[in-house]
């Protein structure tokens, strides 16, 4: 029996094949291939949309969220361009939807497991498509393009005495044109998930 992450994913495959994924490419930036599939890179991987589905071109394992991430993203109407200036995922909200301003749960296991690992931390976000963007007071921001549209500001704070390492992921304040909110968590999740995997493996694919 699938999960119900799986359920989701499969639910989108079916929307795919009415996409005009020329329309799509040109609006969000994609880049379209011969036979009339998708080009994008995600989290540091290539992979391939089509009426099939969403697929790593590599044929390495990947975890289903990426794939909805992926789906939703090509399906979303938005149009625009990047505000370059970024909020926390809380700010995003839609109407009607509550959500705990406490959303340091999210990103809580990164702080735990790269206190102390600035190296390895710049060393993984690299790997996955970031760029540093300067040393901050008590830490170091990073710009990572997630997709097209869509980018995120990765803040590392260094741990003290008082206060423990954290790490804290913001959006471009106009990501929510082209995702809804629960869809940019999703993302969030797969970010996340992917800076312990590949921390923890030193390889950004082969894991779900």
């Amino acid at each position: 029996m699938s999960s119900g992450y799986e359920q989701i994913y499969e639910s989108l495959i079916p929307k795919l094949s009415g996409c005009d994924f020329l329309e799509v490419a040109e609006r969000l930036g994609l880049s379209p291939q011969p036979d009339g599939a998708l080009s994008v890179n995600f989290l540091g991987r290539e992979y391939e949309i089509s009426s099939r589905g969403v697929n790593p071109t590599n044929g390495k394992p990947v975890n289903v969220n990426n794939r909805s991430v992926l789906a939703y993203y090509t399906l979303s109407k938005g149009a625009g361009e990047p505000a370059f200036s970024y909020v926390p995922i809380s700010n995003l909200t839609g109407p009607g939807i509550i959500f705990s301003t406490n959303i340091k749960w999210m990103t809580d296991p990164l702080g735990k497991i790269l206190s102390g690992e600035y190296v390895k931390f710049s060393e993984t976000i690299r790997r996955l498509g970031g760029v540093f963007q300067g040393k901050l007071k008590g830490g170091y921001s990073w710009l990572l393009k997630a997709l097209p549209k869509i980018l995120l500001q990765i803040v590392y704070n260094d741990g003290d005495d008082e206060f423990p390492c954290e790490v804290q992921i913001f959006f471009d304040k106009n990501a929510s044109c082209f995702m809804e909110f629960e869809c940019l968590a999703f993302l969030e999740g797969c970010l996340v998930r992917a800076i312990i995997m590949t921390a923890e493996t030193g390889d950004i694919a082969g894991w779900v």
